[in-house]
């Protein structure tokens, strides 16, 4: 970086004035220990979370930088780790030298590192000194990885009170997205690259940021929120809406056949597996921009199992073991699906306080379902329209940062009518709310408690027409 007034660009997105809010994502580079002693207590009191971007051969390599137990304890307060290579070279000139293998290596052996000592595979690469293209780009997408956006503004010791500036700056010129970057947060103590001069300087820097939030200028989010913002339409985030979809246990046949449909659309979900087979389906369909979660490696009722065996026993029999098999895989975990969607306060705080930053489920925290399981015909008096149960519906403005959420689940046995999910779709459109729906397989004859082709097309085509975007839970 050899501009620290404002960073690395390759690049900067729109040209139009916007009143919206810029979304911002706080970023951290190169594993220093001040990140965990000073930068996250110093976000988490403002209710944030940072990405922070770890070089791992320098971890443990002196008392300046981080240790795996620091790096742990970032997740478990539900910070993002990505990968910063193994060894921060300049991967251009590793490709010009036609090394194309020690770009992957470098940027394997990280991601390998990361999942191995945290459990959770990291999403993105950020390339040392923002040196990347389309080769990068197309090696991370082959190992699982998001290559971070090309644009970082870094904030230091040089230009720690032009926060504001840039900001009015980004907005008055159409630019929906910055990732606020930081290398040292204090030069007293453990320095780094164009540090802050001390821990006041940067609590300024974050004062100034907080101060913005509140007059409504900027929406300090996570790094996938700020990037999804800037891939959607401005005018359909977030008045127009948000339709959530997921799918549950291991319909894997039936979800391939249905990619090239959500592709038709442009439309994403997120794929809830139990166990840990088919990674090829995994790895195709975060390839296609889809999301994996999890659903348990036996699909245990998490409320009973932790009453009964206890938080860690329940851990490590259900949860620990898929998370490290699909983190060897290479498959980035970061949402977790209730089977049965039973929950509670105590289940809830555990896998938040262990890294997922989202989890969907129902209980005490929202209405009863307005469409009870019953494929006995039953409850028919029960059944309520999805269209007026106002409990399942969120503020589109809120959907980035909700950690828990509901769900409305799909299929014959819940005497699910697409009528009345169309209009419920359109409800969210017009009112500016996300909506989450649930199903299992798809399939055109689908029973029980999948989703039939059909459905899912005509709920595409009209969240298509009514600028509703359509992703996964994430």
């Amino acid at each position: 970086m050899n501009n620290p007034a404002l960073a690395c660009s390759i690049g900067l997105l729109g040209a139009t004035a916007s009143a919206a809010p810029l979304r911002v994502a706080l970023t951290f580079d190169d594993s220093l220990k001040d990140h965990l002693l000073i930068a996250a207590p110093m976000l988490e009191e403002r209710g944030w979370r940072g990405t922070f971007c770890i070089v791992t051969d320098r971890i443990g390599k002196d008392d300046n930088h981080l240790t795996w137990d620091d790096v742990r304890e970032l997740v478990r307060r539900g910070h993002e780790i990505a990968t910063h290579t193994q060894s921060h070279p300049n991967l251009l000139s590793l490709l010009d030298n036609g090394q194309d293998d020690e770009v992957r290596r470098e940027i394997r052996v990280s991601a390998d590192k990361i999942a191995a000592e945290t459990g959770i595979a990291p999403r993105f690469l950020f390339t040392p000194f923002v040196r990347q293209n389309e080769t990068t780009a197309r090696i991370c997408r082959e190992l699982g990885l998001r290559q971070a956006a090309g644009t970082r503004y870094n904030f230091g010791s040089n230009n720690c009170d032009r926060v504001a500036a840039l900001v009015a700056d980004l907005r008055a010129r159409g630019v929906e997205r910055a990732d606020i970057l930081t290398h040292g947060v204090s030069a007293a103590d453990h320095g780094g690259w164009c540090p802050f001069a001390d821990r006041d300087s940067f609590r300024k820097h974050l004062d100034t940021l907080a101060e913005l939030e509140r007059r409504g200028e900027i929406v300090v989010t996570d790094y996938d929120g700020m990037l999804s913002s800037c891939a959607l339409k401005a005018e359909a985030w977030p008045r127009h809406g948000v339709l959530s979809l997921s799918f549950d246990d291991a319909n894997f046949d039936q979800w391939e056949a249905a990619l090239p449909l959500f592709a038709k659309y442009d439309a994403r979900a997120t794929f809830f597996v139990i166990g840990t087979n088919r990674i090829d389906f995994m790895k195709k369909a975060l390839a296609a921009g889809h999301e994996i979660g999890i659903h348990g490696l036996n699909h245990l009722n998490a409320t009973p199992a932790v009453e009964e065996m206890g938080e860690d026993a329940f851990w490590n029999a259900d949860i620990a073991p898929q998370l490290e098999a699909l983190g060897a895989a290479g498959i980035p975990v970061r949402s977790y699906a209730y089977p049965n969607c039973r929950r509670t306060d105590r289940t809830d705080a555990l896998f938040l306080s262990r890294g997922f930053s989202r989890v969907r489920g129902l209980g005490a925290a929202f209405p009863p379902n307005p469409n009870p399981h019953d494929p006995r015909g039953e409850k028919l008096d029960q059944w309520r329209p999805v269209a007026t149960a106002d409990g399942y519906f969120l503020p589109a403005s809120d959907f980035l940062s909700a950690r828990l959420v509901p769900n409305v689940i799909m299929g014959e046995n819940y005497h699910t009518d697409i009528e009345d999910i169309l209009r419920a779709i359109a409800r969210a459109g017009e009112r500016g709310e996300a909506l989450f729906l649930v199903s299992h397989g798809i399939a055109p004859d689908a029973k029980g408690i999948s989703m039939k082709t059909e459905w899912l097309e005509r709920m595409l085509v009209a969240a298509n027409g009514l600028g509703v975007v359509v992703r996964g839970i994430r």
